[in-house]
């Protein structure tokens, strides 16, 4: 095989074992990242020691920032702690390049065999998730030795060595070359990798390999944008901090790296002193470029998200047919999703309106078609979520549950659409006698739809004592409306008795959805 090929081979597998990797270290760390951010965000320090254990653990940084939008939706944490796991998870993520750094030859046939087999062999969930990240890694690092050997005869190529002096003459150059990269490989983390195997074959120095690392922590800002599109309000701020905070620590290592060249001994002053040679240098270099910027960037969070809020006012605008909580970034997270799912239904229920003829209440679409149009929205989400991510049964069962309240609150708006209709029916002088029922279904429709967003326990304990149909107060609203039905035409009376039935029905039906709550957490009716 020749170079080229061996280097092409090599840069084909890197890539692999990248995508390989992040798919199932996304998979087993999605849970326990929610898990340790709900213990740990109470505290700043502890927020960052979470953001630095989940940039370990998951090795993406754009993928932490929109598990951190969706649960910001959810409200499972503030805007303020989200920013510091966020910061911090870019210090975690450098532990990989270590990998690179060391030379684990021998264990790398023994990495990728033992998981190929055990991943072939195993079909049931962790361990096939646990062998499929192990063969990542395995993938990653048999991929960079192919790269060094490729690269190893080019060294000695005059049009090669002319290329990469061309390239590393100017800092700034290579910080393009470094941004460039991390953008192609979408991982910054890789992107050093590739630098430490470069340097490890001989094929620069650890001076020229810095800005190439300073400029590679920048190149995940176009996917982020591209992924941020239709987020608003602090979502979308959570998202710019992280691209802030990698200008920041660019223009910040470089400035550093300018005044090192005036010969003041700053970060290679410092990596030069450890040794095992360039590549752990350069890991050190990888580390510093994350961890020294941190440092510096977070006590500016606050007024940087004051910054960020003049350019990214939250939106004012609820369009009661338009998701606001069910964004296409949530997909990726199906916890994230899960509990984002309980607010959009509490909108979609608070929409209910039995004053309104048709059961909604008015916004910026027809509001004959709002209600069904934020209903389909949200079924076409729960969906999406099924078919494009693979759930345990625990998740595929929630959200059974949550369809099964969907329907039901669709249900609920059909009927008091009819009981609407059948208020505006009602002969001259029948209207007042029918406020009582009116109210009662407003009052549940309230606490139910507060009940559904935040699925607190005594929230859904109160709707479901609220809601019952054969309470005291309803067989009291009743009995007064049907007695003055003597006062009216048979018609009239007529018209009465079937307000009372349409009534009875949304009575049911809410009932019904809160017996379903009641069953979510844990209590039997």
């Amino acid at each position: 095989m020749s170079s080229l090929h061996g280097l092409i081979l090599g840069l084909g597998l890197f890539f692999l074992g990248l995508q390989l990797t992040g798919q199932n270290m996304r998979a087993l760390s999605g849970g326990s990242f929610r898990n340790l951010v709900r213990r740990l965000t109470d505290s700043p320090w502890l927020a960052g020691v979470c953001g630095v254990l989940a940039g370990a653990l998951m090795q993406s940084a754009t993928a932490v920032t929109f598990i951190l939008v969706s649960m910001l939706g959810s409200g499972v944490i503030q805007s303020s702690a989200a920013a510091l796991v966020l910061v911090w998870c870019n210090v975690g993520l450098t532990a990989f390049a270590f990998l690179a750094a060391f030379n684990i030859s021998p264990l790398v046939a023994y990495l990728v065999g033992g998981a190929g087999i055990l991943m072939g062999a195993v079909r049931t969930k962790p361990w096939n998730t646990y062998a499929g990240a192990f063969l990542g890694v395995g993938i990653i690092l048999f991929g960079l030795e192919q790269v060094g050997s490729g690269l190893a005869p080019l060294k000695e190529a005059a049009w090669f060595s002319g290329v990469l002096e061309m390239a590393l003459g100017s800092p700034v150059l290579a910080f393009a070359i470094g941004f460039a990269a991390s953008a192609l490989l979408q991982s910054n983390t890789g992107a050093a990798m590739v630098v430490i195997t470069l340097a490890q074959g001989g094929a620069l120095k650890v001076s020229e390999g810095m800005p190439i690392i300073y400029g590679a922590n920048l190149g995940a800002i176009l996917l982020r944008m591209f992924l941020a599109s239709g987020l608003r309000g602090s979502s979308v701020r959570l998202v710019r901090m992280e691209d802030l905070f990698c200008v920041f620590g660019g223009v910040l290592m470089m400035g550093l790296l300018f005044a090192e060249k005036a010969g003041i001994p700053l970060v290679l002053g410092l990596a030069e002193r450890m040794d095992g040679g360039a590549p752990i240098q350069l890991a050190l270099v990888f580390l510093l470029s994350n961890l020294i910027p941190a440092i510096v960037f977070t006590p500016l969070l606050p007024l940087c998200d004051a910054a960020l809020k003049k350019f990214y006012p939250s939106d004012p605008s609820d369009k009661p047919h338009c998701p606001k909580y069910l964004t296409h970034q949530a997909l990726a997270d199906p916890e994230s999703a899960l509990d984002l799912i309980p607010k959009e239904l509490g909108r979609l229920f608070a929409s209910v309106n039995p004053s309104k003829v048709g059961g909604v209440g008015e916004g910026d679409a027809d509001e004959s078609t709002s209600f069904a149009m934020l209903a389909s929205a949200i079924e076409s989400f729960c969906v999406r979520l099924a078919a494009e991510n693979p759930l345990t049964a625990a998740q595929s069962q929630r959200l059974q549950r949550l369809r099964a309240w969907l329907h039901t609150i669709r249900y609920i708006g059909e009927a008091v659409g009819g009981l609407a209709v059948s208020r505006m029916a009602l002969p001259p002088g029948a209207d007042a006698c029918s406020a009582g029922l009116i109210s009662w279904i407003a009052r549940n429709i309230a606490l139910g739809a507060e009940a559904t967003s935040s699925m607190d326990a005594e929230k859904i304990q109160a709707f479901f004592e609220s809601s019952k149909q054969k309470g005291s107060d309803v067989r009291e609203m009743r009995r007064n409306f049907l007695a003055n039905c003597g006062a009216f035409s048979p018609s009239g009376t007529l018209d009465m008795s079937s307000m009372v039935d349409a009534f009875d029905i949304s009575a049911w039906l809410i009932h019904r959805l809160s017996k379903l709550q009641m069953q979510a957490i844990g209590q039997v009716v």
